[in-house]
């Protein structure tokens, strides 16, 4: 047996008396003991703490979350895989049966931040192994040594499981499970289970091949409320020797809260309505993951300090939470009533009914195709002004300019700047990058605001266009930016189809301005001619009946199309002109006959 692990196998013997008790020796006592005297914080500086009997009152409810999963995985040798991940109340010593005789050929996975003993019911085809780290004694009715294998330590869970996926070939279940006095393997009878074990919230009665006797929990919450005039604070704080990593938070709309945890503690907002927050701690709202800020005691004088800074108010409600778990889930509400007890019953009862249906699975950073971000919205506008907004079924000209306002919901009173990276159009299978225009606005907390020109997608033959701009959200102050994320919105076009009319088309001011530069050409040239009368004493022949009649011709409005045809000059004269004309031919034939004569 590898003894590398942490996990020692001892046999029985007359030398362990019933009188000596393991938690008498066990260095948890110890460490209760000390951490006792860590815990007196001096919280009068708020409000007197008092225990919350069953983790849940009138204005705060804290449930522990589980995280695990099951496949109906066998090994290619006939083998189940199983992970079990062993909680241990704060300063209480652990100790449990573990039952694998009934159980299908296995393997069986220990890890543990907290010391354990466990008295095994042998079964020759399970093999045990123990993460290296985890301390581990295993006591055994008989002399014979169960298997025990080392397996690699493992900061998360889930590095766990990629481990023994790639070793055994996949992982038939993984449970996590505090304080448990017996786990009994019976083996998985045929279930329909998915490939892959991803972990999410579950409860252990969801695994029927799995029987799990758990110990009381202990009350790891304390609370206190103070009713006040203005906006709630609502006050969370860990203490730096808690081991939670992971809450999630529901939380009143309109309040103020401090989020106060270890330096590697994760916070998640689950609401979308209104709210304020400081925290210590990276916070995700929303799908998008925050920096953490502020640097905060776990001293509830300190805690006060921050909460007069930051609101300008004091304490609503102030809790503490000391569980040992890695992850949590918390409901906190504002008080209306002390006095409604339906109010409060319906209150526990709604956020208990809640406990498996709010909490994201952990699970590995992936790659994923890019998808518009439920916090950012593309709104269009006709026109530069932004009055204009345009409706979504509504036709764009190609050729006319596109006004754009991209916005960000609000993240708890942290003011963010939108940074426009690129922007493309995409109509599959044809994508284009899409040249854009920064806009200037001169309003408080103005959106982004962006213009395009659609010209270029004029003669390609798809008319809905996706129109998509990769973001980021900033914070001038802490120099922290996001990811890049999408936005996108859908564009119909309408192709621009120019006019084959060669006529120039003038508008109202147009063929005004031309009606009033004729008339001061009108009247400079009655003056000339006026001037040229008075000067001379004679009038002026200028032909004007013929000048007239060729300007009658022309249209007002100077288009070439409008001309009309001139009528040509007649070739035969009139009856009149035919008769002089005739004498006059007459007279000029006669003079040669005369002369020859």
């Amino acid at each position: 047996m590898d003894t590398s692990s942490g996990a020692r196998v001892v046999k029985p013997s007359s030398g362990l008396s019933k009188g000596r008790t393991a938690k008498q020796a066990h260095p948890a006592e110890m460490a209760r003991m000390g951490s006792t005297e860590n815990d007196n914080h001096d919280s009068s500086a708020i409000c007197e703490l008092k225990d919350v009997p069953g983790n849940s009152n009138d204005w705060i409810v804290l449930q522990e979350v589980p995280l695990g999963c099951w496949t109906n995985f066998t090994s290619l040798d006939g083998k189940e895989v199983h992970i079990l991940k062993l909680l241990a109340s704060s300063g209480r010593f652990s100790m449990l049966e573990l039952n694998v005789t009934t159980a299908n050929p296995s393997v069986v996975i220990f890890t543990s931040s907290s010391a354990h003993t466990i008295l095994v019911q042998d079964n020759p085809a399970v093999n045990i192994y123990v993460t290296n780290g985890t301390s581990i004694t295993f006591m055994l009715p008989t002399a014979k040594r169960p298997q025990t294998s080392v397996a690699p330590f493992a900061n998360r869970d889930s590095e766990l499981l990629k481990w023994a996926a790639e070793t055994f070939g996949g992982v038939t279940s993984f449970t996590t499970v505090q304080d448990p006095k017996t786990i009994t393997f019976t083996g998985i009878k045929g279930t329909q289970r998915p490939s892959t074990c991803d972990l999410q919230a579950e409860t252990s009665a969801d695994k029927p091949f799995i029987e799990l006797h758990q110990g009381s929990l202990d009350d790891g919450l304390k609370s206190c409320y103070t009713k006040q005039s203005g906006e709630p604070v609502h006050v969370i704080n860990i203490p730096d020797d808690v081991k939670i990593r992971h809450v999630y938070v529901h939380l009143p709309s309109k309040s103020n809260v401090l989020l106060r945890g270890p330096a590697d503690t994760e916070w998640t907002i689950l609401d979308n309505h209104d709210f304020k927050f400081v925290s210590n701690n990276p916070v995700t709202l929303r799908g998008l993951t925050l920096p953490s800020r502020y640097t905060i005691s776990d001293d509830p004088r300190e805690i006060k300090k921050k909460v007069l800074f930051r609101y300008n108010s004091s304490i609503t409600s102030y809790s503490e939470i000391r569980v040992n778990v890695s992850h949590i889930q918390l409901w906190i509400r504002d008080i209306t009533d002390s006095n409604d007890l339906l109010g409060n019953l319906l209150w526990i009862v709604f956020s208990l009914s809640l406990a498996w249906t709010s909490v994201p699975a952990e699970v590995q950073p992936t790659t994923q195709a890019p998808s518009s971000s439920s916090y950012l919205q593309m709104q269009l506008f006709s026109s530069p002004d932004y009055g204009s907004p345009l409706d979504p079924s509504s036709k764009v000209q190609s050729d006319k300019r596109v006004y754009a306002e991209i916005s960000s919901e609000s993240f708890g009173g942290v003011s963010l700047t939108i940074r426009v990276i690129s922007c493309l159009v995409r109509s599959v299978p044809v994508v284009r990058d899409m040249p854009f225009k920064e806009e200037v606005c001169y309003i408080d907390d103005c959106p982004k605001r962006l213009s395009f020109s659609f010209e270029m997608l004029q003669d390609l033959p798809s008319n809905s266009w996706d129109l998509e701009c990769a973001v980021k959200l900033c914070h001038d102050r802490v120099k922290f930016c996001t990811n890049e994320t999408q936005v996108k919105r859908n564009v119909q076009l309408k192709p621009y189809i120019p006019n084959q009319n060669p006529c120039f088309e003038f508008g109202l001011s147009a063929v005004l301005g031309i009606a009033f530069g004729g008339f001061l050409i009108g009247v400079l040239l009655t003056g000339a001619l006026w001037f040229i009368k008075i000067r001379t004493g004679h009038p002026v022949a200028l032909g004007m009946r013929s000048t007239a009649a060729e300007l009658s011709v022309l249209s007002i409005s100077g288009c070439p199309c409008g001309l009309t045809k001139r009528q040509p000059v007649p070739t035969h004269p009139s009856p009149s002109e035919n008769s002089s004309a005739n004498a006059s031919i007459g007279s000029t034939q006669s003079t040669p006959t005369s002369s020859m004569a």
